[in-house]
């Protein structure tokens, strides 16, 4: 699977893109994007947004952008444990008189710590303001580009160096980073950042490579030998090596001027010795940053790394107030718990509206229905009448056409009694087609032979068993029978 990520280098008068992708055969260039931003009709939010508009970038790698020189301050500190956990950590208020920034605005990012013998610690401090941070935020969010990471220019051209020549990760060298406006020098020891310092420069619009040879040389001059002796202890060396970074038009001439200046073995850096280019790609030399940038997401993270937009989500992020959280928890809990306990009182107020209404309208029927009836319980009191009427439409009903009279039931019974009068009854009941024979016989027998006669009668049904038991004084078998008689209407 091919990843993909994007580096965006926006400096003080230039915008650079880089997108390098990571293939199974290593990485390539796979697009490139520079443009100066001097003049006034230069804007780099049209710029950005032309990254993936027009000149094709994808719009679903990771972007890593980092800020200009000018707006990044570098401190050296030493520290205890402690006071580098809180400077890790994002706070700084223990290089409170080390920074041009107030330690409340600061944006601080440790890019490397030694132990010293004293058992402290010297750090190297990246730092910046919340403001400039919030300019370089609000251009890429205004320019439709979310950048997942972003850092200081030097870190990114020491990411670069590092891939690709790897000999630079190997005791110590010197990183210097020509721009237009400043002269970034950085110390490498072991692969790791332990010093850099951002020098501004007077670089005409021509490129005077005189005027930029003199400035630089100047400043190394001066500038070196008190580095050394701090982080050494010693004068410099005659085989330091430089690791140049400068505009292709005066490279050449500023390797020259520094090796003769210093001393120094000057290397110039190689964007691409180990990184391969898409066709139709070249002259990338003054892309150093940018492709740091993109080789950022590709390659594994320091221990120790620079992420300004962490660091400031970090400190922007208010801290969790437990004890507000659970006062609003139990504030929100309290307002549900009301409001259901309203809507019932609500819900209670209408069924009791509604029950008065119904119990108007029932006393209202009863007293049409029963104008000579006192009312007292109306429900109660039509459930009695009801049954009353249902009781003697019951007996109405054994007179009317399709039910047997009980005279009728009677002569049925006795036409299909027994004839050898095993069978006797001791008491019949009948309500309406319901009918209950209660008596004895001889015999089980006896019993259910009469119960096949029974079944044999049309209309005659037996709803329930007989349910027999033996009598124990007589020994007879006593029996509870109960049938349904229903004559259809022919």
């Amino acid at each position: 699977m091919v990843r993909r990520s994007i580096g965006i280098d926006i400096g003080r008068f230039h915008l650079r893109a880089v997108q390098v992708a990571q293939t199974p055969d290593g990485f390539r260039v796979e697009k490139v994007f520079a443009r100066p931003t001097r003049r006034s009709t230069d804007c780099p939010i049209d710029m950005l947004r032309a990254l993936t508009a027009e000149q094709g970038f994808d719009r679903r790698a990771e972007v890593t952008a980092c800020l200009p020189h000018h707006t990044i301050f570098f401190a050296d500190a030493e520290v205890d444990t402690a006071a580098l956990h809180e400077l890790r950590a994002g706070h700084a208020s223990s290089l409170r008189e080390d920074l041009p920034i107030v330690a409340e605005q600061a944006v601080v990012q440790v890019c490397s710590a030694r132990p010293l013998p004293n058992g402290r610690h010297s750090a190297l401090v990246a730092t910046t303001s919340a403001d400039l941070l919030a300019e370089v935020l609000s251009l890429l969010e205004e320019g439709k580009v979310r950048a997942t990471w972003i850092e200081a220019p030097i870190t990114a051209v020491h990411t670069t160096v590092g891939f690709n020549h790897p000999e630079s990760n190997e005791g110590v060298a010197l990183l210097l980073v020509v721009d237009e406006s400043v002269l970034s020098l950085a110390v490498v020891q072991d692969g790791s950042l332990i010093m850099a310092r951002n020098f501004p420069l007077q670089v005409s619009r021509d490129n005077d490579e005189d005027s930029v040879g003199r400035q630089v040389t100047e400043v190394l001059s001066r500038e070196i030998e008190i580095t050394w002796r701090k982080l050494f202890g010693a004068d410099v060396g005659a085989n330091v090596r430089a690791f140049l970074v400068a505009p292709s038009a005066i490279a050449s001439h500023l390797t020259g001027a520094i090796h003769e200046a210093t001393g120094f073995r000057v290397i110039l850096v190689d964007p691409c010795a180990r990184v391969r280019q898409s066709e139709g790609i070249d002259g990338i030399s003054s892309l150093c940053v940018a492709e740091g940038l993109a080789l950022r997401k590709l390659l594994p993270q320091e221990s120790d790394h620079v992420d300004f937009l962490s660091a400031h989500t970090t400190q922007t992020q208010s801290p969790v107030n437990w004890k507000k959280e659970l006062t609003l928890c139990g504030a929100l809990l309290m307002a549900t718990l009301a409001v259901w306990l309203g809507s019932l009182f609500v819900q209670r107020s209408r069924l009791e509206s509604q029950y008065t209404h119904v119990k108007g309208q029932i006393e209202e029927v009863f007293q049409r229905t029963l104008p000579d009836e006192r009312c007292v319980n109306p429900l109660a009191q039509l459930q009695q009448k009801l049954d009353a009427l249902r009781n003697d439409d019951g007996w109405l009903a054994s007179f009317q056409p399709g039910h047997r009279r009980p005279l009728e039931i009677l002569s049925l019974l006795s036409a299909h009694h027994p004839a050898d009068g095993a069978v006797e009854f001791d008491d019949v009941l009948i309500a309406g087609d319901s009918v209950r024979v209660m008596g004895h016989c001889s015999s089980f027998a006896a019993l259910a032979g009469w119960q096949r006669t029974l079944e044999g009668i049309p209309g005659m049904e037996i709803t329930e068993g007989p349910k027999p038991g033996r009598d124990a004084t007589t020994g007879r078998v006593r029996f509870t029978l109960s049938l349904s008689s229903e004559r259809k209407v022919q």
